[in-house]
């Protein structure tokens, strides 16, 4: 039996940076939901719809962040932040990639999940529902929804939405994307407290995730809601959900720049704890 089992490391970062890329895709695939709830007059199945995408964004966590983490021991090991912080870049790019891919793939997203919502409720069942598309009459019938996006963006006013939720939809993204990974790149830092470190990613993600559940989620479920009561035009929510892709993707953006000061944010304040702790 031999000691150590051989793993190719090199794979872990691409790997990762390839889930993370799918993972903000599907992200944006939440805006198609209330397109597509809307366009449906069902509203609240495009909720259900939308929260079936941030659970699958999320799960994907699952697979990117143990590599992730691997790729942090790595660098304590060989002593090597800077490796860590260009592989976390890398990541942060892929993010920004995703963003722009879920963006693009939005008006075939809503369609496909207008009649995801039909299929719905002629079964009564989610996965009822989602077993179709494995019936090839089926599956070829949704590759005919495909449509090729509009890269007129400016085709979409944003004359009718509120701008401060616009700017803050950039901070949410900012912060969300660098929490885990400057708490990360902290514990490659400060290698002696990293599991302090990796522990205080919400110090960072509380930003985001405050101003998501107090300015942003709320706007946009309004504008959702007064959309599909008609006291708005369905521009309007196409609009919003446009403007919403270019703010996340300037949001990812952004979390490169938030990276650095982040992770010593982090660091100091672990250092602080485990000095505390040291003292008891």
């Amino acid at each position: 039996m031999t000691d150590h089992l051989h793993v190719p490391a090199g794979w872990f970062l691409p790997i990762a940076a390839l889930l993370y890329m799918f993972a903000q895709a599907l992200q944006m695939g939440t805006g198609a939901a209330r397109l597509a709830g809307v366009r449906a007059h069902r509203v609240a199945t495009g909720l259900t719809l939308f929260n079936l995408f941030a659970t699958f964004s999320r799960l994907l966590s699952l697979f990117y962040m143990p590599l992730i983490a691997a790729l942090a021991d790595r660098a304590v090991e060989r002593r090597s932040p800077g490796e860590f912080e260009s592989a976390v870049r890398v990541i942060i790019f892929a993010a920004t990639i995703g963003a722009a891919i879920g963006g693009l793939l939005l008006p075939t997203a809503a369609r496909l999940l207008q009649r995801g919502i039909d299929s719905f409720e002629r079964r009564g069942s989610v996965l009822a529902a989602m077993s179709r598309l494995f019936v090839p009459r089926t599956a070829v019938s949704a590759l005919g929804e495909v449509r090729t996006p509009r890269l007129n963006v400016w085709a979409y006013s944003p004359r009718n939405l509120p701008k401060g939720f616009l700017i803050w939809n950039v901070v949410v993204m900012g912060f969300w994307v660098t929490g885990p990974l400057s708490a990360y790149y902290a514990g490659v830092l400060l290698h002696s407290s990293m599991a302090t470190a990796i522990s205080l990613s919400g110090l960072i993600t509380g930003v985001a995730t405050v101003t998501l559940t107090l300015i942003v989620d709320p706007t946009a479920a309004l504008i959702t809601d007064q959309a599909a009561a008609g006291k708005r035009p369905i521009e309007d929510l196409k609009a919003m959900l446009v403007y919403l892709v270019l703010t996340t993707i300037v949001g990812t953006l952004l979390s490169q720049l938030l990276l650095d000061p982040a992770a010593s944010v982090i660091a100091y304040v672990a250092r602080i704890l485990t000095n505390a702790a040291t003292q008891i």
